[in-house]
């Protein structure tokens, strides 16, 4: 029986090829770096085996066969092989950079293509073909201003090369397309920053202010912008939402022509004798019925007649002589009305925007109620709205403030007191409208003195078994609590000196002396001062301003 030996794996396709390119015979190329084999070794002195000129003429036309065979970057070695020889030859030279330029051309890498042209017209300033390959390489920059020049220098001594003129007419076709496309754009951008302007006239005209996502993007798709229709250009046409509140949901008006009645789509969008929308499951929405609002920027109501057009509302929405700046808000280019059926649902939004204003201004922190608020919170609240949007001075500032909590208080002579509690990180900017602030708010409570304070919060000894691992400020101990209490009160006058009274029976009297250049502007209030004081501390307390120096 015949032995039986072992057989070679099966090679793959690939590892047949690998082989046969590693065969001195079947090379592409020769390595660059030195071999032991004879083969090899005898292949490399018959490639660089003449004069220069004649090395670099071989790596010509074995470049020139791989560029036939559309092998463009084995065609570039060649190429560059031939150049690396140094051919005394110039237009051997001159050859093989155009055609090394050829090859980048194909492979689109221009830059390339234009230096060797470059270097080519160093040799031969009458090259045609790099003359050639560089317009083609700018003509696909979009170099077309340095396109045409070549074309043109080649032309004054080849009047007859077809390959130049197809160039020149391509390249100065393609120029003046993109002129006109610029031209169109820099008047598309001109009309447009000239109706931006326009646009933003139109709106002041109109009592509207422009308020814009800060984000940078809308999703509003549809933009203000004038009525083409119009002959004189200046009827605006805006975005509209119409809310329905009752039941979260809305349609958008793309395009609401200022001289329209608000009539003409409420009665196209809910016709009388129609059937209700699918959402309204009451069946209120009905032309006849609705009512439709409009909130302005300082947060007023209007009530808009069907009768009345967009314009109309604008102008209505304009502040009385005296007043701050007011109209309706243009929020990414669209308005925004309310519509609501008569009666009771009337009547709960608005008081709901109402509470929504309201509760605005109140700021439950930490340590405040954390009850709702209740009627003296409101009435606080509710003054500094109408101050906020009534008194320009204090417009800015009171924007951002809020209050925690507000307490009425009774004082000597069967008065009352209205404590003000204010979040600690906004005190400072109660400081800077304080006395206007007070004397507004005492306008508004005629009966009342109205005083602020800091809504602090006081932290209990730690104790052995408390556990407190953090130790205690002392900005939340009682005695610092305390002391600030006495400046909040009397601010913007200074506590000048302190005085403890200990009677026979141990019950102590502080005595408080203030700075006596606010005593005309303070002295009224001193009673109440110390029945704040006595109210939120329990401690008795008398403020009084030192006598005048006697002459």
């Amino acid at each position: 029986m015949a032995a039986v030996f072992p057989q070679a794996a099966e090679s793959s396709l690939e590892e047949k090829i690998a082989a046969l390119q590693s065969t001195p015979l079947f090379m592409k190329s020769l390595p660059s770096e030195e071999s032991n084999d004879p083969v090899i070794q005898a292949l490399q002195s018959l490639a660089f085996d003449g004069t220069p000129d004649e090395i670099a003429q071989n790596f010509k036309e074995q470049g020139n066969d791989y560029f036939k065979g559309k092998r463009h970057r084995e065609a570039i070695s060649f190429y560059t092989q031939g150049i690396d020889a140094k051919p005394s030859d110039i237009v051997l030279h001159e050859a093989l950079l155009c055609n090394r330029a050829a090859c980048n051309l194909e492979l689109k890498n221009y830059g390339s293509v234009l230096r060797d042209c470059s270097k080519a017209l160093i040799l031969n300033t009458k090259s045609s073909k790099a003359y050639y390959r560089s317009a083609m390489a700018l003509f696909a920059l979009e170099r077309y201003e340095e396109s045409l020049d070549c074309c043109e220098r080649c032309l004054e001594y080849d009047p007859e090369n077809n390959g130049i003129m197809s160039v020149r007419d391509r390249s100065a076709k393609a120029k003046a397309e993109k002129l006109r496309k610029e031209s169109e754009k820099q008047e598309r951008i001109h009309n447009e920053q000239r109706e931006k302007k326009l646009l933003q006239v139109a709106f002041k005209e109109r009592n509207l202010f422009a308020v814009y996502n800060q984000k940078g993007s809308s999703e509003n798709p549809y933009t203000p912008h004038f009525d083409p229709e119009d002959p004189e250009g200046t009827t605006l046409i805006i975005p509209v939402f119409f809310l329905y509140p009752q039941y979260a949901t809305s349609d958008v008006i793309a395009h609401f022509v200022e001289d329209t009645t608000f009539s003409t789509h409420i009665f196209q969008m809910f016709p009388p004798q129609a059937p209700a929308p699918s959402w309204d499951k009451d069946g209120k929405y009905n032309a006849d019925t609705l009512v439709v609002y409009a909130i302005t920027r300082r947060k007023r109501l209007l009530k808009v007649g069907k009768k009345m057009s967009l314009r109309d509302v604008c102008n209505a929405a304009k502040a009385k002589e005296g007043e701050p700046d007011d109209g309706l808000e243009l929020k990414d280019g669209c308005l925004t009305f309310v519509v609501v059926p008569k009666g009771e649902v009337e009547q709960n939004w608005g008081l709901s925007i109402l509470a929504m204003s309201v509760n605005h201004k109140i700021l439950r922190t930490a340590n405040a109620p954390t009850n709702s608020p209740d009627e003296t919170e409101v009435s606080v609240a509710q003054a500094l709205i109408d101050l906020e949007n009534n008194v320009p001075e204090l417009k800015t500032e009171l924007r951002a403030l809020q209050i925690s909590a507000a307490r009425e208080v009774d004082v000597r002579g069967g008065k009352k007191a209205i404590v003000v509690f204010v979040p600690i990180p906004q005190l400072k900017a109660f400081h800077k409208v304080q006395q206007r602030l007070t004397r507004e708010l005492e306008k508004k409570f005629s009966d009342r003195h109205v005083v602020f304070v800091a809504q602090r919060r006081m932290l209990s000894k730690p104790t052995r078994n408390s556990r407190v691992k953090q130790k205690r400020p002392r900005s939340r101990t009682l005695t610092n609590v305390h002391e600030k209490i006495l400046e909040d009160l009397v601010f913007p006058t200074e506590i000048v000196g302190k005085r403890t009274r200990v009677s026979v029976d141990g019950s102590k009297l502080l005595k408080v002396i203030l700075d006596p250049k606010d005593a005309t502007s303070l002295e009224y209030k001193l009673d109440s001062f110390s029945s704040v004081y006595r109210r939120l501390t329990g401690k008795d307390v008398t403020f009084e301003f030192p006598p005048a120096n006697q002459e």
